[in-house]
């Protein structure tokens, strides 16, 4: 019973404060001068002036209330647009209303003639340069307001050293660093930023327009603040017209003058409360007494069952409270960890909210950003007005669609240029002051590799051989302009068909086998007969290359067009055929011929040697010709294998002696081994071969050896047998690195003023043809060692001693 009476007395108290400050209310509006009520015309000229210009850009700033502010429903309220309708009606004007989080943005955009005319300005000669100032309609005291907590102040000299809250823009942040310089000033966007600054604690006071503080402190029941002194500054609130419209400025100040005093009183008396001590004589004050006692009877009735009821919303807010406070936290932590570009915005393009990805990207801490304007440091409008443009589109129109994207660059901080993807959302109006939120993805990455694709692409498509993709049904699924040109298609016809109906080798039955092997190899290079759109034949070689693609398995094919080559080819044959038969017959003549003079009783022994020597150079001669057929044949796949028993010995012993004369101008020594000891005149190791074949392949390798050794070494050949005959070359020189890769191929050669590259290469299709491996080693410290392993006969015992004498 004892709390029910507390509780009574208590709304019995405010009910009373409440009748209190009504009636003060009324006596300082009544203690206030109306301005006179003045005649209003429109003369011709005016009319037809205003009919030019009805569509007027109205400038309104929405952080003051009761002066102006935006309601709960969205819309525009207040004093200050109370008036503007009274004047806009009176002239026939359709004002478009452009909206401002401060007074601080909306000046900017008046200056740069985004806006008519301004519904609410400070009547100060700062605005006066930019602006035409009408006559003032609302005159109103600046205050000091404190936590109730704090010392009794007189006034704004009692504040020195204390950090005060004021609004951006308003007279008291112009006038105070002037007048009071030991005051600290903590600059705020608006009235609402402002109380929370003193409510904070950041802030010992805040002093702003008497209205608008109790206003707000009575929409948001806050008991904790108090109006601790009137300060030396008023606000008397004008409009501001563009300085270029003079006609303009003389309708709006005649409109004003012809507000009537009951007309003013009312708007005075809606948006403030009633606190005159004649209140008695006003009915309109007996109205709102009758209604406020009705409210306390009813209140009164209800008591009891709202006091029960109380406890339970008190709890159930907390616990609101509470899931409010853990969303705020989590969105937080979603702006925080979210890896795109999250940044707010306010009317004017200040930043209000930045995230750590927007720093990672832009290369900007974000206390260097909050405040600032965004279109001048990280879009400059100079360079990128378009973004400018977007952004004003953006605050005055709103979001096209939920699709509604926007491509545009940023300079970091670093000076880079990157492309940034935006999505952008409309807050409107809050306490943060935020009028868009834009969610950015940095594409500059994504940008560089669509222009490499495209780049490639048209590489392809215009590359010098024909391009082909394959599905593995065959299906062409892909060709490019030369593989189309090539074939007598188009690239639309090639690609509704298969590669058996563009080749005439490749039946369908075999395609599946044809691309298991291609699977298994991952490349396949062969050679066929196209087939082309008038039934012509095209020799070509194709590559073709297995790939697995997102899970699909495709073919890259490469086609090559070898009409000239296979004509060079025939070509080649014929001549070196013809080179063979023109050369062989006379050097087996001049064989012969020497033959018969060895039978001649009549020759000193110099001639005879020296027609030795003769008849040994016509049989190498011969052996080149004959090995020049046999190694076209081995190319061709052609050649057959004749083996019988050869002495490796006695064919080192004729090569290094016909090798001579290159090894005195090489400087360079031969030695022979036989499972590494030197071997005899008496030695031998037979191999199941032909003669000519070995012959060629020590030729070869001894004579690339000689030449890549270094002045006095020694080039070494060693016979063994395991269970493979080894034979290895070794020098003391080094393969260059450039051409190890493909050593053994044709034309490989590196450093040799008259090379050929053919040695290695025959000595690879020798060893190949004898059923044999070839590969070598090579290091700076341990030169190069060639190892040719051949398969052991078992008509060739692995005899490596002396040859065995004839006799019983």
């Amino acid at each position: 019973m004892t709390s029910r009476c507390r509780h009574l007395g208590l709304a019995l108290a405010l009910l009373t404060l409440a009748l209190a400050m009504a009636c003060r209310s009324a006596t300082a509006q009544n203690d206030q001068p109306a301005p006179p009520p003045g005649t209003f015309y429109i003369t011709t000229e005016e009319r037809a002036w205003l009919d030019a210009h009805a569509d007027l850009r109205l400038g309104m700033w929405v952080g003051s209330p009761p002066i102006v502010f935006r309601g709960r429903d969205g819309a525009i309220q207040g004093m200050a647009p109370a008036y503007v309708d009274i004047v806009t009606r009176k002239l026939g004007l359709k004002p478009r209303r452009i909206r401002a989080s401060s007074l601080s943005a909306l000046w900017e955009l008046a200056k740069a003639r985004e806006v008519d005319m301004m519904g609410a300005l400070p009547a100060d000669p700062v605005f006066a340069d930019d602006l035409l100032l009408s006559e003032p309609y609302l005159l109103l005291p600046i205050v000091i307001a404190t936590r109730t907590e704090y010392p009794m102040i007189a006034g704004l000299d009692d504040l020195a050293g204390e950090a005060v809250a004021v609004e951006d823009g308003h007279i008291p942040h112009r006038r105070i660093p002037g007048d009071h310089p030991a005051i600290r000033l903590v600059t705020v966007a608006n009235a609402e930023e402002g109380l929370s600054a003193l409510l904070s604690g950041r802030a010992a006071a805040f002093v702003a327009g008497e209205a608008t503080i109790t206003h707000l402190a009575r929409e948001r029941g806050i008991a904790s603040i108090r109006i601790a002194a009137i300060t030396e500054y008023s606000s008397r609130v004008s409009m501001g017209i563009r300085k270029d419209w003079p006609e303009l400025l003389v309708l709006v100040n005649r409109a004003l003058a012809s507000i009537s005093k009951e007309e003013r009183e009312g708007i005075r008396d809606y948006w403030t409360v009633l606190r005159d001590s004649r209140w008695v004589e006003r009915p309109q004050v007996w109205r709102m007494v009758g209604m406020v006692t009705a409210g306390a009877v009813f209140l009164l009735t209800l008591f009891f069952l709202w006091n029960r009821r109380l406890a339970r919303e008190i709890e159930r807010r907390k616990r609101a409270e509470a899931e409010h406070r853990r969303a705020l936290e989590g969105s937080r932590r979603i702006i925080e960890s979210a890896d795109i570009i999250i940044v707010g915005l306010d009317y004017a393009g200040h930043v209000r909210l930045f995230n750590r990805a927007g720093e990672a990207i832009t290369g900007y801490p974000r206390e260097e950003l909050l405040g600032r304007n965004w279109f001048d440091i990280v879009v400059p409008r100079e360079r990128f007005p378009f973004v400018w443009d977007e952004f004003s589109r953006l605050v005055n129109e709103g979001v096209r669609s939920t699709a509604d994207t926007f491509e545009s660059p940023l300079l970091t901080k670093g000076g880079d240029t990157r492309q940034i993807l935006w999505r952008n959302s409309v807050t409107g109006d809050g306490e943060d002051g935020l009028a868009t939120i834009s969610y950015g993805t940095d594409i500059t990455h994504r940008l560089q590799a669509e222009e490499e694709l495209r780049l490639t692409q048209f590489a392809v498509d215009n590359a010098a051989m024909g391009v082909l993709r394959i599905r593995p049904s065959g299906r062409i699924v892909y060709a490019n302009l030369t593989a189309a040109r090539m074939l007598g298609y188009t690239r639309g016809e090639l690609k509704r068909k298969t590669v058996m109906d563009v080749t005439r080798e490749i039946p369908r039955e075999q395609w599946p086998e044809l691309w298991d092997r291609l699977k298994q190899s991952q490349v396949v290079t062969l050679e066929t007969k196209a087939r082309t759109r008038g039934d012509a034949t095209l020799p070509v070689e194709i590559t073709a290359y297995h790939l697995l693609f997102k899970g699909t398995e495709v073919a890259i094919a490469f086609l090559f067009d070898i009409t000239e080559r296979k004509r060079l080819e025939t070509l080649r044959e014929d001549v070196e055929r013809l080179v063979r038969h023109d050369l062989r017959s006379p050097t087996l003549a001049v064989q012969t011929l020497f033959t018969l003079f060895d039978r001649a009783d009549n020759l000193t022994p110099d001639q005879r040697e020296l027609l030795e020597s003769v008849k040994q150079a016509s049989r190498r001669m011969l052996n080149i010709i004959d090995m020049s057929r046999v190694l076209f044949k081995m190319e061709a796949g052609t050649y057959t294998l004749s083996p019988v028993a050869v002495d490796l010995v006695t064919v080192a012993a004729a090569v290094i002696e016909d090798l001579r004369p290159a090894l005195r101008a090489s400087n360079v020594s031969m030695a022979v081994n036989l499972n590494g000891d030197p071997a005899g005149h008496d030695n031998v190791f037979m191999v199941h071969a032909e003669e000519m074949l070995c012959y060629a392949l020590l030729a070869n390798l001894i004579k690339n050896a000689v030449e890549a050794s270094p002045k006095g070494s020694t080039v070494t050949l060693d016979l063994r047998t395991s269970s493979q005959h080894i034979v290895t070359v070794h020098n003391a020189g080094v393969i260059p690195e450039d051409i190890r890769d493909s050593f053994f191929e044709k034309y490989a050669t590196s450093g040799k003023i008259h090379g050929t590259g053919l040695g290695t290469y025959t000595a690879k299709l020798v060893t190949t043809a004898l059923g044999g491996t070839i590969d070598f080693t090579t290091s700076e410290a341990d030169g190069t060692t060639i190892t040719v392993r051949l398969p052991v006969h078992r008509d060739t015992a692995p005899r490596t001693g002396p040859e065995p004498e004839n006799g019983p």
